[in-house]
C-alpha cells in the first residue's frame, strides 16, 4: 500500500500552544498507511504579496513545494474566539494565492480547531475555512473540534504527544482516515497515468 504523505499545518507553539502538539499526537507510530511532515509556521515567511514582480520569495516557494508534495493538507488552528495567529495565516495565503497554480487546487484539506475551555457557541465557519473556500481545494469535512486541548494533549517522556480522551482521539482518527481516503482517490487518476505512460 502507497504511504500518503500529509502536510501538517499549524502556528509555532509560541503564538499557538495546541495546534503542534495536536499534529504530532496525531502523527505518532499509530496510523499506518500515512506519512507526516508537520510545518509549524512563524514569522519567517514575508509578508503575503510583498514580492518583486510576480516573483515568489525563496522561502514561499519552498512551502507551496512541500505543499504540492503533499497528497492532503491537514491544518490545525484555534477556535475563531482566538483566531488563526498571524503568522499561520500568511502562510495559508500564500498556498492560496496566487491562485495559479496553487498546491491545494482540488487537493483534501481537515481543518482541526482547539480550544483552551468548553466553547459551547463555535462558529459555523473559521477563518481558515472561508479562505480555503478561494483555494478549490476539496474540503473533508466539518472540522473537529478539541475541546479543552491543554488537559487533553499529554507531551510523555521522549517527546510523544498523546491524546488524553479515547472518545476525542476517535473522532481526529476518523477525521484523518477521511482526509486519507479522499487523498487516495484523488491521487490514484494520477498514479495510473503515470503508470500507463510508455518508457522513454
Amino acid at each position: 500500500m502507497n504511504l500518503i504523505q500529509l502536510l501538517g499545518l499549524c502556528a509555532g507553539t509560541e503564538t499557538d500552544p495546541f495546534g503542534e502538539p495536536l499534529l504530532r499526537a496525531l502523527a505518532g507510530p499509530d496510523c499506518d498507511g500515512l506519512r507526516w511532515d508537520v510545518y509549524p509556521a512563524r514569522d519567517g515567511l514575508p509578508p503575503h504579496g510583498d514580492r518583486p514582480g510576480d516573483a515568489l520569495p525563496t522561502d514561499v516557494r519552498a512551502l507551496r513545494a512541500r505543499a504540492a508534495a503533499a497528497d492532503a493538507l491537514v491544518l490545525a488552528v484555534p477556535e475563531p474566539a482566538a483566531g488563526p495567529p498571524d503568522a499561520l495565516l500568511n502562510a495559508l495565503n500564500w498556498l492560496v494565492w496566487p491562485r495559479a497554480g496553487s498546491p491545494l487546487a482540488d487537493k483534501p484539506v481537515a481543518v482541526l480547531t482547539t480550544t483552551a475551555d468548553d466553547a459551547s457557541d463555535p462558529a459555523a465557519f473559521t477563518e481558515v475555512e472561508q479562505l480555503l473556500l478561494c483555494s478549490a481545494c476539496q474540503s473533508v469535512g466539518p472540522r473537529t473540534i478539541v475541546r479543552h486541548a491543554g488537559r487533553l494533549l499529554r507531551e510523555e517522556p521522549g517527546g510523544r504527544v498523546f491524546i488524553a480522551d479515547p472518545a476525542v482521539a476517535m473522532r481526529l482518527l476518523l477525521h484523518i482516515r477521511q482526509t486519507e481516503t479522499a487523498a487516495r482517490a484523488a491521487s490514484s487518476p494520477r498514479r495510473s497515468g503515470e503508470d500507463s505512460m510508455p518508457w522513454l
